[in-house]
């Protein structure tokens, strides 16, 4: 019988980082999966980042992971979210080539020391309620100190065309059945739900018709330590439903799973099918559609915003009721997915489970939704695995929600449980303003661990850090009185007060040039906007710690007779859920899934104005 120190369980983007951070830490690792051609998938979305998302990932890259690193290496368009707004919610988003992708994540893992083993996992082994390994269908019994699940949408999966239903996890793969009888059995689950929209032949679209929207190249990348990316980059391009597209979907709402009542779990409220759109939105005049190409050789186009569990042919009448798709061919029709999940309450803050010692869940598997949100679970759960295993130590305080948004994650799933797949919003966390992509180094330094990279990632890094500490020590040790920067042409208060150079810093535009012509200090771009907005966001700090310690005043603040409707600022998703659970006071407002710290400042704000004694 094989013996192993941790064996993971699914080989999606949980799976892959588990696997990757455990074998990179020396312990015997096993990555089972039921098809190694697709380990790290990208199931549904051709796509990396976002708002939240890319927040998670740049973390996921500092501790060792891969889906920036395999992300870049397969991008083929980039944009940058939010850059209207302040940085802190700044987000990378890349169009990936799938077929890339699975290249890169493919070549990358076997030529690791992870044993990949093909086959189907049946049944968890356990004694004395600590696990001891893994059934297989046909390896048999394996033998190991720690398992981590990560099972996706597979427990008893279901997909759903219309009215047509079929037991799998995703098109073209099984459901698993049997590990979900243990699963079933040993913990609390749920029905979630969630759904792809169909795929189109790229020749088929009439793309003179449409405003393409093009790559920025500016030099953003996922990773930290991705210097270049010299694939190709092609266009994506925007059309949106109009009245006719609504009109036959609203008159075959019958003929769709989620509206005809066949599937009655959950799905993603921030990813809803054009079903949800058009009936909960009905006013609008139509529905942003983006076409992202599949890849550099694939004619296949994804169109993000119309995911739907309709039947075939109205899925294909409607889509040729949108301008650039009149004569459009599909390759794969969209369907929804149904399958069973953990309540994450049944999990220990580390994502070991509270029944069986050394069993770890991680990925949608917990009630999430991502290739982000599972990626920072799977390489959560594998860290927990190897401190547990006495393999690794980390610091204290690494992972609470005040230094990552793996740790608002993690919180907000093991104390609050999900109702609906949970995803990552920059709302949730309370610290948000310090938890930005470009210090996630920072933040994970006294953790980072020179094992986990190669030498070349690992010298970049650490040239980095000194640079930075090097240059830090330079500006603070420089003092300028009001004079002083007057007569360099910065404006400030006459107050007699002397600034050091990182408080200057933020008077000044974030060149290279400027900082050097200003302070004499060599420097580079990156590490130049990192530092300026450092400087820029001090001040902002202490307001946020204060407010926070506002809240925690605040928490026995009587809401029995608040009117929350006549909170404008107030989402309908936050509405709904304080007028369903109608908390008695702030702290229990505060425990309710997907009520955010923003919120909660909200009603504080309203009660003030109405007021109300505010502490």
């Amino acid at each position: 019988m094989e013996h192993y120190d941790v064996i993971v369980i699914g080989a999606g983007h949980a799976g892959v980082e588990a696997a990757n951070i455990s074998e990179k830490y020396g312990l015997k690792t096993a990555l089972i999966t039921k098809n190694i051609s697709d380990l790290g998938k990208l199931s549904c979305n051709p796509s990396i980042g976002g708002v939240g998302k890319t927040h998670i990932a740049s973390e996921v890259d500092i501790l060792g992971g891969v889906i920036c690193k395999i992300g870049d290496k397969s991008a083929i368009h980039y944009r940058v979210l939010n850059l209207s707004k302040g940085p802190a919610v700044w987000g990378v988003r890349a169009q990936i080539d799938r077929d890339l992708y699975s290249k890169h994540m493919t070549k990358y893992v076997k030529s690791s020391k992870i044993d990949v083993i093909e086959d189907e996992a049946i049944n968890i082994l356990e004694k004395n309620n600590k696990v001891i390994g893994v059934n297989c269908l046909s390896a048999g019994k394996l033998k190991s100190k720690a398992v981590i699940l990560t099972t996706g949408t597979f427990l008893n999966g279901k997909i759903y065309f219309g009215r047509e239903v079929r037991e799998a996890g995703r098109i073209g793969n099984s459901s698993s059945k049997e590990l979900a009888k243990f699963v079933n059995k040993n913990f609390r689950t749920m029905r979630l739900k969630t759904g792809t929209p169909p795929r189109i032949y790229s020749k088929s679209i009439d793309y003179d018709a449409l405003e393409p929207q093009s790559s920025e190249n500016n030099g953003i990348y996922l990773s930290y330590f991705t210097k270049q990316n010299t694939n190709k980059h092609i266009n994506c391009y925007i059309t949106k439903t109009n009245n006719k597209t609504h009109k036959i979907i609203r008159d075959n709402l019958d003929k769709s799973a989620m509206y005809s009542g066949i599937i009655k779990s959950q799905g993603v409220r921030y990813c809803p099918s054009i079903e949800d759109k058009i009936t909960k939105f009905g006013d609008r005049n139509g529905h942003n559609i983006f076409l992202e190409p599949e890849g550099l050789n694939s004619d296949l186009v994804y169109p993000n915003g119309i995911s739907n569990s309709l039947d075939t042919d109205i899925q294909l009448k409607f889509l040729r009721s949108i301008k650039g798709l009149e004569e459009c061919e599909v390759d794969q029709f969209g369907y929804a997915v149904e399958y069973d999940s953990v309540d994450p309450r049944e999990l220990k803050i580390n994502f070991e489970t509270k029944k069986i010692e050394n069993f770890f869940l991680a990925g949608q598997i917990n009630g999430t939704t991502g290739y982000e949100e599972a990626a920072g679970q799977g390489i959560y759960a594998a860290i927990n695995a190897a401190i547990k295993l006495k393999k690794i130590k980390f610091n204290n305080g690494v992972f609470e929600r005040n230094n990552s948004y793996i740790g608002v994650l993690a919180d907000d799933l093991t104390k609050l449980g999900v109702t609906e797949p949970y995803r990552m919003f920059t709302s949730r966390a309370e610290n948000r303003l310090k938890l930005r992509t470009d210090n996630s180094y920072e933040r994970f330094e006294t953790n980072i661990n020179k094992t986990i990279f190669n030498k070349t990632e690992f010298s970049q890094l650490e040239k980095n850090m000194n640079d930075e500490k090097k240059i830090m020590k330079k500006l603070l040790s420089l003092k300028y009185s009001p004079n002083d920067l007057m007569k360099k042409n910065i404006k400030v208060k006459k107050d007699g007060k002397v600034r050091n150079g990182f408080e200057v810093l933020k008077f000044l535009n974030p060149s290279i040039n400027d900082f050097k012509n200003f302070f004499n200090i060599s420097i580079n771009q990156k590490l130049l906007t990192k530092i300026y907005f450092d400087s820029k966001y001090e001040v902002f700090y202490d307001r946020e710690k204060k407010s926070y310690e506002q809240l925690n005043k605040n928490k026995n603040m009587n809401l029995k007779n608040v009117d929350f409707n006549k909170i404008p600022s107030l989402s309908k998703e936050i509405l709904e859920k304080l007028n369903k659970f109608k908390p008695e006071n702030l702290y229990d407002a505060g425990k309710i899934s997907g009520i955010t710290p923003s919120a909660l400042f909200q009603i504080v704000k309203h009660k003030k104005i109405k007021g109300d004694r505010v502490a």
